[in-house]
């Protein structure tokens, strides 16, 4: 059963409050209104045990029909072979809308993994074709597809097997003619402390037997960049853009390179071509992490380490002759700086068509539990908004969120790792029509 949460109001300024000037008051109802708006629904709570899941550690994928897929680390089959004793080998679920506005969303386990060939305890994101097929990652590479008989479990198929030290992160991307990328952070050529420097995978679909893999490109640790942690695609041209947390420019704060953004665009006989679009200095900016995201326009957008204990959000434009110029977006700060968010540092981020940024900050028990927020392009040239959509601390109902996804109905979709406290949860929250509301800030 599902359950509705508003957003705690936060306390408003204290002069504002000992005003009762009719005009000030009025703009403060006006404000604080907007917090009202803002309503987190529970989808489902995991409780583990077979037809349930356990600890999701990826967000979640929204299809065209706003059907919710996603993934659990555990729960599912409890007496698989290689998960946690008891605990399952985790399972591929899907939560269904209501037909009725108000009615209830339906929660089912689409496929329960056994630990043997297929492995187990799957912590990536999914990726959805357009035919509705699921694509994951764990020991191999897979695909779910939707069963002929209603209630079965959907059809599993190992895709590809991963034996050479190369496994992709997600969520794959995928392009038009069915072929999957993605970047493996470590592995490939000897170097980057033994571990390798990480590779750009493309999976090449077969009708029968295993997909073929090609290696599109491999990293240095140079100045080309290492340990790949995330690619986006440009649809029409098929270009791939990415970001990398070592390589690039050697500073002392940066053990292994201080990362770079990169392009890898296909050309002619089948070959890729590489290029560093932008290196970071490591004097305020270094290791980018995460997701990235590219817009209509272009630009790049990421995360990355700021100073020693700081992140930023950043946005790299590309230019002609294969340049690029960057731009900090906004910063996070552990300390109490009223402009800065001071809590802990973002996870994940994700964009919308009109330019908007959404990220997640995965909290922790015993100090956080983390937060939602959305950056809000500027008009003309002037700041990114930052706002703080919703603070788990406060509002609850559980912690740990692993990201958000926007789906068709413009509100944003995703899952709760829970910690230590419980299983955790699938949530949607909606957003207020009158977006971008005013900005806010907190700290604990």
């Amino acid at each position: 059963m599902a359950t509705l949460r508003r957003a705690i109001l936060h306390a408003c300024p204290a002069g504002f409050r000992l005003s009762f000037v009719i005009s000030l008051t009025s703009i403060i109802l006006a404000l604080c209104a907007f917090s009202l708006a803002q309503t987190l629904t529970v989808l489902h709570v995991f409780n583990g045990g077979r037809g349930d899941g356990y600890n999701p550690s990826a967000p979640p994928v929204v299809d065209p029909n706003g059907v919710v897929y996603g993934t659990t680390y555990l729960g599912g089959n409890l007496n698989c072979p290689g998960g946690v004793a008891g605990l399952g080998c985790g399972e591929v679920f899907e939560v269904v809308p209501p037909a009725e506005p108000g009615g209830s969303w339906t929660y089912s386990a689409i496929y329960e993994f056994t630990g043997l060939n297929d492995g187990c305890c799957v912590t990536s994101a999914l990726t959805l074709d357009s035919k509705g097929r699921l694509y994951g990652v764990n020991n191999s590479l897979f695909r779910l597809t939707r069963p002929a008989k209603q209630g079965a479990f959907w059809n599993y198929r190992d895709l590809y097997d991963f034996t050479n030290g190369l496994y992709p992160g997600t969520p794959l991307l995928i392009d038009n003619a069915g072929a999957l990328y993605g970047v493996s952070a470590f592995g490939g050529v000897p170097g980057c402390g033994g571990n390798g420097c990480g590779a750009v995978l493309q999976f090449v679909p077969a009708k029968h037997g295993q997909w073929t893999e090609n290696i599109l490109y491999q990293f240095t640790g140079g100045a080309d960049g290492a340990f790949p942690v995330s690619i986006v695609m440009e649809s029409a041209s098929g270009t791939l853009y990415g970001i990398a947390d070592g390589g690039g420019i050697m500073a002392p704060n940066c053990t292994y390179g201080c990362g770079a953004v990169f392009e890898l665009a296909p050309a002619q006989g089948g070959t890729w071509t590489y290029s560093v679009l932008y290196s970071f200095i490591g004097v305020h900016d270094d290791i980018p992490y995460a997701s990235v995201v590219r817009d209509s326009n272009g630009h790049l957008y990421g995360l990355a380490n700021r100073g020693q204990y700081s992140a930023e959000v950043f946005r790299v434009t590309p230019h002609k002759r294969g340049v690029a110029s960057e731009r900090l977006l906004h910063r996070f700060s552990p300390q109490n700086i009223p402009a800065d968010y001071c809590g802990y540092p973002p996870t994940y981020l994700t964009g919308e068509p009109d330019g908007a940024l959404y990220g997640a900050i995965f909290g922790d028990i015993d100090l956080y539990f983390g937060a939602l927020f959305q950056l809000t392009p500027p008009v003309g040239q002037g700041p990114w908004i930052y706002t703080t959509l919703w603070d788990f601390n406060e509002s609850g109902p559980d912690l740990n969120p692993n990201g958000v996804v926007l789906g068709p109905d413009g509100a944003l979709y995703g899952t709760l790792n829970g910690g230590d406290s419980d299983g955790g949860s699938v949530f949607q929250l909606q957003l207020p029509s009158q977006a971008p509301w005013p900005p806010s800030d907190f700290c604990y």
